[in-house]
């Protein structure tokens, strides 16, 4: 059996929260292994955006040169009338930054990923790809696992960064019947080429409809746009439903439909609004990044969160050499910055989907003024966010 929770720390899942836990624990002369049910290969997803509080740790695990290379910055986040494509405000992003480093910047998720696979095993991290872990059992000095395969494996502690609709969470949290989805979302890239007469430069644009949003921002360089629909979920909606079925549902998205017609890559998701789980950890095993707070991408926190998580853990677990107030301090230094960031995003989520009518036009009449006389007052709502933690 393991004494130490240090000796062999296995991390489920090879996502944000686990790479970067991963890697400061390396950084900091830990080594764990990662265990991923995906190919190496087929570590993918489309666009991300990465915000100061995220890219700021990036930059601390070491890996600023190479995201440069990839990397598109962001000098704005605009809020545009869908119907009339009139701005309704726009958040100046230099703000936010310092300098020259990396800031608020968007890039392919795949890639990111890429990058911080490189940069763990530089730093001797081990891999088990392919391996899709169903957990067997927990016990207080140990935690027995094993793979559908049949494969067995112990760790001295276990981590389910498995990411949104976490088994490891499902567990400890005893979920119980599946609850409907909040949200559908249309998903896909388009090579900027293809959009003659268009320009698109480093801004994020959100473009708010009746009760429907459309996200656009480049990445690739500029090469490809990253184009996301999301609309409440209603009982139409079927998960195996095909993509333009699905489209359909979207009203007048005149844009997004010369959008889709010329994706290379377009996906589905099925979304729900964000919570903080009520059980963190439990024996040796701990939950971090989505497996312990899934949220919908309405303030684009979910992969931010992930590598904060990653961060403050990997601290929390090598300044503590009992497990319990390395978990406890974890929670601590966590939980009121993840509750709170739940709840503004699904706040954001009322405010983007807020259907034709006098609160739709309220709100838009009080974005425009707010960027003309307070502008200040946009950006303190999302200050908070984007400080280095």
């Amino acid at each position: 059996m393991f004494e130490n929770h240090l000796d062999n720390i296995a991390i489920i899942g090879c996502g944000l929260a686990g790479l970067t836990l991963a890697i400061r624990l390396a950084q900091k002369g830990v080594v764990s292994t990662i265990y991923e049910k995906e190919n190496k290969g087929n570590l993918g997803g489309m666009g991300i955006q990465i915000t100061p509080n995220g890219s700021s740790i990036l930059s601390r695990l070491g890996v600023e040169e190479p995201l440069r290379e990839i990397s598109s910055k962001m000098e704005s986040v605009n809020a545009l009338d869908g119907l009339t494509s009139k701005r309704l405000f726009s958040l100046d992003l230099n703000q936010f930054g310092k300098g020259d480093d990396l800031g608020y910047f968007t890039c392919h998720r795949g890639k990111l990923i890429r990058i911080l696979c490189d940069k763990a095993m530089d730093l001797r991290v081990r891999f088990c790809f392919g391996k899709k872990i169903t957990p067997e059992g927990f016990s207080p000095h140990g935690v027995e696992f094993s793979s559908d395969e049949g494969e067995e494996f112990h760790a001295s502690l276990l981590i389910g960064a498995d990411g949104y609709g976490s088994q490891i969470s499902e567990t400890l949290n005893m979920v119980g019947e599946k609850q409907k989805p909040d949200f559908v979302a249309l998903r896909g890239l388009v090579p900027t080429e293809k959009l003659s007469g268009l320009k698109f430069p480093n801004d994020v644009n959100i473009y708010m409809y009746p009760a429907q949003h459309l996200v656009t921002y480049g990445i690739d360089m500029g090469k490809l746009l990253n184009v996301v629909a999301i609309r409440p979920f209603d009982h139409m909606v079927d998960p195996e439903m095909e993509f333009a079925t699905i489209k359909d549902g979207f009203h007048n998205f005149q844009f997004l439909e010369s959008l889709f017609a010329n994706a290379t890559e377009t996906r589905k998701n099925l979304l729900f609004m964000g919570k903080v789980q009520p059980q963190w950890f439990a024996g040796r095993v701990c939950l971090c990044g989505d497996a312990l707070h899934p949220m919908p991408p309405f303030l684009a926190q979910g992969g931010n969160m992930a590598i904060e998580d990653g961060w403050v853990l990997a601290s929390s677990l090598v300044n503590n050499s009992n497990l319990t107030d390395a978990l406890n301090l974890f929670k601590f230094k966590r939980q009121q910055r993840l509750e709170r960031m739940v709840r503004y995003t699904n706040s954001q989520a009322w405010i983007n989907h807020l259907k034709s009518g006098l609160m739709y036009q309220l709100r838009n009449t009080t974005m425009t003024l707010a960027n003309r006389t307070f502008p200040n007052l946009i950006a303190n709502r999302y200050s908070w966010i984007y400080k280095e933690i």
